[in-house]
């Protein structure tokens, strides 16, 4: 294996010039896990030191190309170095989302709680929804910007959820008045939050103030 300093991040982590956020993500959990002391399956192929140095390495990688400002900079330092020929547009999440819950025949459970546990992550590690969670007040088109980051569609969303998609569409469009109650409103909303990896009780809360303002 190469040492950590000739590899370019996208080697470090296994993923293409191209890979979309999700990829990256579940890239650098694979690998995390890999590499960790408690790996049986590396366990006895390197030093503690090995690992850490590892470790290290692919934290770094993975904190500058899950952000896309990072990322965009250090493209164009592959470019002018002349590893990367032309940058790359990541490849959309909307259709990896898509693939996964049509393929969850056998354990729908499961994959959606894996769905949940990716948007979690990423949703951590996003600039701009972080920004937006700091809202005291958080309306629909926040709601939307959030999805729009994660690349999630609301048809997904509808799956997952399984509330019908022109309620969803209300509460993005901040029409309460089509929610059966104010009760409905709230249960949707934190089922919508709770889908894509964000604290349910936290955007409910946040969300329903605007009702007052």
């Amino acid at each position: 294996m190469k040492r950590l300093a000739e590899q370019n991040f996208y080697k470090r982590l296994g993923v293409g010039f191209d890979a979309s956020p999700f990829e990256i993500n579940s890239a650098y959990k694979e690998n995390n896990q890999l590499y960790h002391e408690d790996s049986l399956v590396t366990y006895s192929l390197f030093s503690r030191e090995e690992r850490e140095e590892i470790l290290t390495g692919l934290k770094e990688a993975y904190s500058t190309l899950i952000d896309e400002e990072k990322r965009s900079q250090y493209d164009q330092s592959l470019m002018e170095c002349g590893i990367l020929k032309e940058k790359r547009t990541p490849h959309d999440d909307r259709k990896r989302f898509r693939l996964i819950t049509s393929d969850s025949k056998n354990s729908p459970g499961n994959t959606v709680l894996r769905m949940r546990d990716e948007l979690k992550a990423r949703a951590t590690s996003n600039t701009v929804i972080q920004e937006i969670l700091t809202h005291e007040v958080l309306w629909g088109r926040d709601l939307i910007r959030i999805r729009d980051e994660l690349g999630v569609s609301l048809e997904i969303i509808a799956e997952m959820t399984k509330i019908r998609t022109i309620f969803l569409r209300a509460i993005e469009d901040d029409e309460f008045e089509k929610a059966p109650s104010r009760m409905f409103l709230k249960s949707f909303l934190k089922a919508y939050a709770q889908s894509i990896g964000l604290d349910a009780d936290f955007v409910a809360s946040r969300y329903l103030k605007t009702m007052n303002v």
